[in-house]
């Protein structure tokens, strides 16, 4: 059974999905039968649907609502402090991840170089195979159970958080700074020294982008991807039983 951590998520009932949170954010994989929902935001929220939904309802910050058909790959963002409504009419499942507008201003300034910015809802309806794939990922590890690795749902939720901020926000036609090439030998050697130093702590993929002086993003690409800097940290992990810091449950 995964951690119910979820104070970013405390407006979704804990029966229907397990919950998980790091420093990036937190996630929920939701299954649940026809139902509704009704909440203020109190961080920024986004929503993927990974079963159709015919006759969704929803209201954002209105008393009018919008119904409509919303097919897999739906895409829902809710900004923080936004008000809330849906209402669906079969049983659905879905991805939503809650972002604390601190962190997400800190991944805006690494980015963008500015922290301030606003999101552009889609319309109702909009499928987005982008995210959809990447929802897919956050349920693949949830699959995991109590074997989730921390390092790569953190990963996993900076990457989801950077590609709303470059598609769904004021950002959206504004280039990313930019950053050609991998780690150099000495920065891999910085971050694998503090990996192995740290073993036993929560490691996060903003720390470790800090130590290589990249944005979030960059990091990742610049070390290919969550997977392979969780196995970094794996191969300095004690053995099983040890209490490896990746396996939280």
């Amino acid at each position: 059974m995964v951690e119910s951590i979820g104070s970013l998520l405390s407006a979704v009932p804990d029966e229907w999905g397990p919950k998980y949170e790091t420093t990036s954010g937190a996630a929920t994989r939701t299954l649940t039968g026809p139902n509704s929902i009704s909440f203020n935001a109190t961080s920024h929220m986004a929503l993927v649907l990974l079963t159709p939904q015919p006759g969704r309802e929803i209201a954002l910050n209105s008393d009018k609502r919008s119904q409509f058909l919303a097919p897999v790959g739906t895409v829902e963002i809710v900004p923080c402090n936004a008000e809330l409504f849906a209402r669906w009419k079969v049983p659905k499942e879905n991805l939503l991840l809650a972002l604390p507008p601190e962190q997400l201003a800190r991944i805006a300034g690494l980015e963008f170089q500015r922290d301030d910015f606003e999101f552009c809802p889609p319309q109702p309806g909009h499928v987005d195979k982008k995210a959809l794939l990447l929802a897919q990922l956050v349920r693949e590890e949830f699959q995991q159970g109590s074997s989730i690795n921390h390092l790569y749902m953190d990963s996993l939720i900076t990457v989801f958080s950077t590609y709303l901020l470059r598609n769904y926000s004021v950002f959206q036609n504004r280039p990313g700074s930019q950053h050609r090439g991998g780690l150099s030998p000495k920065v891999r050697r910085i971050v694998q020294d503090y990996i192995r130093a740290n073993i036993g702590q929560q490691l996060s993929i903003e720390h470790l982008a800090g130590l290589a002086e990249l944005s979030p993003s960059h990091f990742l690409r610049a070390f290919k991807d969550g997977r392979q800097i969780a196995a970094s940290v794996h191969s300095f992990a004690p053995p099983r039983g040890g209490g490896a810091a990746c396996n939280q449950d």
